[in-house]
């Protein structure tokens, strides 16, 4: 364990009864990295943030905050965290000025005032921040909840499904708040379903099934380990396509996702026109090429697809 990593687990394991919920999670988080955490329901993302929170004792392992140990020195862990959870927790009867003044409170903050002015000016709430929460859409709740969480100046923000819920403009308003704290040298930790933000947000990633980090490094350098093309294919008869494609020494891989059969082949260009003609009596509707994503890479390295709640497939 060493100070210089803002979030650092070693052989952390959490046991309920019967269920392992973690079986020995390695972490190391360097500071100012945005990274995420990346598994369908059950993976044991909410159990190891809860446990690096300070919400949860671990079974056995280690867990540090900035070389500071989480179950041994909880007091001093806690000011150094922020935490936006996956369920609304604004007290919708106050104004969004009235929530940060109570969490401002709590925290014996001093010059109230001007750290709520601040958080709500870096997240863009300051014009809205006198309404009633019950009033403000979606987006804008979720922008007054970080602000909340960055309003005593944490070292390290833990975001749990942030978007969820929202639509696509308030989800693409929130990347680019993020983004901007992440450019500010903010250490920020995200668990995630969407792969398309986890792919545009996180420097890095771990992929968990089971309890275990099944994959860890950057979105690129994942999907390079997984390597190349997919080539999707809307046919008449898919079934039939299967056994002819899986005899086919150039391609990799092959399955059904919807009746759309997608293959994976080392250099999808080169290798079109030959399985186009392989499948032409098949009765084809249309034809797709695109490299390989981080969802692609998800589903390689734990053999599951997971649907937009982050459900198994």
């Amino acid at each position: 364990m060493t100070e210089t990593l803002a979030v650092e687990t070693g052989a952390l394991v959490k046991r309920y009864e019967n269920v392992l919920a973690l079986a020995g999670l390695d972490l190391a988080i360097e500071p100012g990295c945005f990274f995420g955490l990346l598994g369908p329901n059950g993976a044991g993302k909410t159990t190891a943030v809860s446990i690096l929170c300070t919400l949860l004792r671990p079974t056995s392992g280690e867990a540090r905050v900035f070389g500071k140990d989480v179950v041994r020195e909880r007091p001093a862990v806690r000011p150094l965290l922020g935490i936006v959870f996956q369920d609304p927790s604004l007290d919708t009867e106050l104004t969004g000025r009235e929530n940060l003044d109570i969490h401002a409170r709590l925290y014996r903050l001093p010059e109230r005032a001007a750290r709520i002015e601040q958080a709500l000016d870096m997240m863009d709430m300051a014009r809205d921040a006198d309404r009633g929460v019950r009033s403000l859409s979606g987006g804008m709740r979720r922008r007054l909840e970080i602000a909340r969480g960055l309003l005593h100046g944490p070292s390290v923000l833990f975001l749990d499904e942030p978007t969820l819920g929202l639509d696509v403009h308030a989800r693409r308003s929130l990347w680019q708040h993020l983004e901007r704290l992440r450019d500010g040298g903010l250490t920020l930790v995200l668990t995630t379903h969407a792969m398309d933000e986890a792919a545009r947000l996180c420097e890095r990633v771990a992929i968990l099934n089971e309890g275990r980090i099944v994959a860890a490094g950057t979105p690129r350098e994942l999907c390079q380990e997984v390597g190349g093309d997919h080539i999707e294919l809307e046919l008449d008869r898919p079934e039939d396509a299967l056994p002819l494609l899986r005899a086919k020494p150039n391609v990799r891989d092959v399955w059904m996702e919807n009746r759309t059969v997608v293959i994976t082949v080392e250099h999808a260009p080169t290798e079109l026109v030959p399985l186009i003609e392989t499948l032409k009596t098949l009765g084809i509707h249309a034809v797709r090429m695109r490299e390989v994503n981080l969802e692609d890479a998800f589903v390689h390295f734990t053999g599951h697809k997971i649907d937009a709640a982050g459900n198994l497939a």
